[in-house]
C-alpha cells in the first residue's frame, strides 16, 4: 500500500488549500493526482491490506467467572475483507480514507480450570465472525517538511460490531465467558490492529520511502555535457475537491555548485486540464524553465560553442576553404586555396530563450558565426555574422529499464536576418553568405542531438509504472498525461 501512496508527491493545485510553511511555492514542475488514481490505489492497495491484517497477533485474553479461570488464546485472523473502500480529496484537508462493509473471520482455542476443588477443567476451540456494522477511517494528511513530501493519518479509526462466536465442545456458560473476552479486550486489540496498521503504512511506511527520496538527478548527459543535475525539491503540495497537486522546482543546476544559480524565477503553470484529470491518473506540467536553466548553465560553462570544420560540411556538398567565400569577402584572397573554420555559439548570456508551441519545443536565442582562416601559424579570425537562430524540437517520452525519460531531438534551425558584427577583411556580403550559415546550422543539429540523447528523466518510484502516456505542448506548457501500474 506504500508505494501506491508515492506518486502523491507529483502532485500539484492552485494557490488554495494545505499549504506547507515554505517561503517559495514556485516550481517548474507540477503534477497532479485525479480521481481516477485514487480509485486504481484503493483498488489494488485494499488487498494488500487484507493480507498484512492476517499476520496481526491478537493478544490471549484471561479472567475469571463464576468460580472459573478461563483463557482464550491462539487468536488468529484467517479472512479480512472489505466490501466497500473508499479514497476521496477532502479540499484544503487531505484525503479520506473510508473502509466499509468489514468481513473478519478467524479461529480460537480455549481452556477453563475451576478455581475450587475438584478443579474441573475442560479446553477446544472455536470460530468467531464479525457481524452487524463494521468501519474503519482516518484522513491522510500531507504536507512538506525540509523540501520534501510529509504523510500523517489523522482521526484513525476503526469499530468492530458484536461478534458470532461458535465455540466447539465447552457449556452454555462457558459461550458468556468468550462472548464476554471479546466484547471487551479482544474487540479493542483487534480494532487496534487494524487502526495500527492503517497509521503504520502512513506515519512510517510512506514517510521512510519519502525520506529515501533523491531530491537532486544528475543528467545523464555524456562528457563534456555530463556538469548539470534537476532539482526536484518540493516548494508546495495542495490539495482540492478533484485532485492534490505538488510543485517541484525542477530547475537546472551547474554539479560544481560554483556557478550562479539561474536568476529569474519560474513562470506561473496554468490550472491542470480537468479533461487531463478525467482521462488519467497523473497530469505532469513543466513550463520551460527546466529548458532555460540547462542552457544557461551550459553557457557559463562554455559548451554552447561548437567548431564546425571543413570536414562536417563534406556530406552538404559545400567545401569550407577561402577560394569558397571570395565572392561574400574579396579580403579573403590574401589565404589563396586555404581551408577554414567556424565557431557557431550563443552569442549573449541565456536567460528566456524557449518556448513550447504546438506539438515541439521551439528555441530562440541570438548567435554568432566567427570564421577563421586555418593558416598554418593558427587559426586567424576573419569576421563575425550574429544573427537570430530559431530552433524547433520534437518532445517525446521513452521508457527505460529506470523509469520515463523525456526527449527532445532538434528537426530544424534557421538564422536571418544576418548582419556583421566585426571584419578584419573589409567587407562581407551578410545576404550572399545565408546557404552558409544554413549549413552550418545543419551541421550543428546532430552535434546538439548527441549531446541531449540522454534525456531528462521523468520523476519515478520502484515497483510504479507509468503507462498508456501521452505528451502534447500548449500555452507554453509541455504536459505529460500517464496512468500508473504498481507491479508489487
Amino acid at each position: 500500500m506504500t508505494c501506491l501512496l508515492l506518486p502523491f508527491v507529483f502532485a500539484l493545485a492552485p494557490a488554495r488549500g494545505v499549504r506547507a510553511a515554505t517561503a517559495a511555492t514556485a516550481g517548474g514542475a507540477r503534477a497532479s493526482i485525479s480521481q481516477m488514481f485514487l480509485d486504481y490505489a484503493v483498488k489494488t492497495a485494499v488487498p494488500i491490506l487484507e493480507q498484512e491484517i492476517l499476520q496481526e497477533t491478537i493478544p490471549d485474553q484471561s479472567g475469571k467467572s463464576s468460580g472459573f479461570e478461563y483463557t482464550v488464546s491462539n487468536i488468529k485472523i484467517t479472512q479480512f475483507t472489505v466490501g466497500s473502500p473508499q479514497l476521496s480529496f477532502v479540499e484544503a484537508k487531505g484525503l479520506q480514507m473510508e473502509l466499509d462493509g468489514i468481513t473478519l473471520r478467524g479461529t480460537m482455542s480455549w481452556r477453563y480450570r475451576g478455581r475450587h476443588w475438584p478443579h474441573v477443567k475442560d479446553h477446544g476451540g472455536g470460530d468467531f465472525e464479525v457481524g452487524g456494522n463494521t468501519h474503519a477511517a482516518g484522513l491522510l494528511v500531507l504536507s512538506l517538511a525540509s523540501g520534501r513530501p510529509h504523510a500523517a493519518l489523522s482521526g484513525a479509526a476503526a469499530s468492530l460490531d458484536h461478534f458470532k462466536i461458535k465455540l466447539h465442545g465447552g457449556a452454555s456458560w462457558l459461550y458468556n465467558m468468550v462472548v464476554h473476552a471479546f466484547e471487551g479486550h479482544i474487540k479493542g486489540s483487534i480494532e487496534n490492529s487494524l487502526r495500527d496498521e492503517m497509521t503504520d503504512a502512513v506515519d512510517n511506511a510512506l514517510n521512510k520511502e519519502f525520506a529515501k527520496m533523491r531530491l537532486t538527478e544528475k543528467l545523464p548527459f555524456d562528457p563534456p555535457y555530463d556538469i548539470a543535475l534537476i532539482d526536484y525539491t518540493f516548494t508546495d503540495i495542495t490539495t482540492k475537491s478533484d485532485h492534490v497537486s505538488v510543485t517541484v522546482r525542477a530547475s537546472i543546476n551547474d554539479t560544481s555548485g560554483t556557478q550562479k544559480s539561474f536568476p529569474l524565477p519560474p513562470p506561473a503553470l496554468p490550472s491542470t486540464n480537468s479533461s487531463d484529470l478525467g482521462r488519467h491518473h497523473v497530469t505532469l506540467q513543466m513550463s520551460t524553465f527546466p529548458v532555460d536553466s540547462m542552457a544557461y548553465v551550459f553557457y557559463n560553462r562554455g559548451l554552447l560553442r561548437n567548431e564546425v570544420t571543413p570536414k562536417d560540411l563534406d556530406s552538404f556538398g559545400f567545401v569550407l576553404s577561402t577560394d569558397t567565400f571570395l565572392p561574400v569577402a574579396p579580403g579573403l584572397s590574401k589565404w589563396p586555396h586555404t581551408n577554414m573554420t567556424i565557431d557557431a555559439m550563443v552569442a549573449s548570456l541565456p536567460t528566456s530563450t524557449a518556448r513550447f508551441d504546438e506539438n515541439e519545443l521551439q528555441i530562440d536565442t541570438p548567435a554568432m558565426f566567427a570564421f577563421y582562416v586555418n593558416s598554418p601559424k593558427g587559426r586567424i579570425p576573419v569576421f563575425n555574422i550574429t544573427g537570430p537562430v530559431v530552433a524547433a524540437a520534437a518532445l517525446s517520452v521513452a521508457q527505460t529499464p529506470a523509469g520515463q525519460v523525456l526527449h527532445c531531438k532538434f528537426t530544424n534551425a534557421t538564422c536571418a536576418p544576418l548582419a556583421v558584427n566585426a571584419t578584419t577583411v573589409g567587407p562581407v556580403d551578410s545576404e550572399r553568405i545565408s546557404d552558409v550559415i544554413t549549413f552550418v546550422l545543419d551541421a550543428v543539429v546532430p552535434i546538439a542531438n548527441a549531446a541531449l540523447a540522454g534525456g531528462l528523466p521523468l520523476p519515478s518510484f520502484e515497483g510504479v509504472e507509468a503507462t498508456n502516456t501521452s505528451i502534447t505542448t500548449r500555452d507554453n506548457v509541455c504536459t505529460v498525461c500517464s496512468n500508473v501500474h504498481y507491479g508489487g
